[in-house]
């Protein structure tokens, strides 16, 4: 009974059917314990599981290291190339969007 309610979370909102271009290799959200970057990690509880959830081959990190540092999305490329913007302040609704925008397949 959790199992399925577990499933059906995963299957159903935002990033349940997303899925990311070939061209992307890697996904690494850092976020400090020492911040306060509330959206990131929702981002990083609700969102990012679902992208995993809906592209299992796709990497993801996530870096939680212990000195201050500003939470950040980084989105690495097979053409070498890695974008790379703030999430500082943003809401995981807000990341979630710039996410799509850099990574999802059109």
């Amino acid at each position: 009974m959790k199992i399925g309610r577990i499933l059906a979370t995963l299957e159903t909102g935002l990033g349940s059917a997303v899925k990311v271009s070939p061209a992307v290799e890697s996904v690494t959200l850092t976020l400090s314990q020492r911040t306060r970057a509330s959206g990131a990690r929702h981002f990083w509880r609700e969102h990012l599981r679902r992208i995993q959830f809906a592209n299992p081959a796709l990497p993801i990190e996530v870096n939680y290291p212990r000195e201050p540092c500003a939470p950040k999305l980084e989105i690495k490329f097979s053409s070498a190339a890695v974008q790379s913007f703030s999430v500082a302040g943003m809401r995981s609704d807000e990341i979630y969007k710039q996410f799509i925008t850099k990574a999802a397949a059109n």
